[in-house]
């Protein structure tokens, strides 16, 4: 599913799961807005980030 791998926002493509992400993109993902809706856990095991808009995915992926 190409959706899920490319940005709704920006079309980049590559969207970043928690364990993908660096240590300064991590501390920019704890600063989003989202991040008053949803608990860290939350996000970290189901939420996917677009690290050139910062746009968060609360969908979560159906990978068989």
């Amino acid at each position: 599913m190409n959706a899920v791998q490319t940005c709704p926002r920006c079309d980049k493509r590559g969207m970043k799961s928690w364990s993908e992400l660096t240590d300064e993109e991590r501390e920019m993902v704890k600063r989003l807005p989202l991040s008053a809706n949803y608990s860290l856990e939350e996000r970290q095991a189901t939420h996917r980030w677009c690290t050139r808009c910062w746009y968060e995915s609360t969908e979560t992926s159906t990978q068989a």
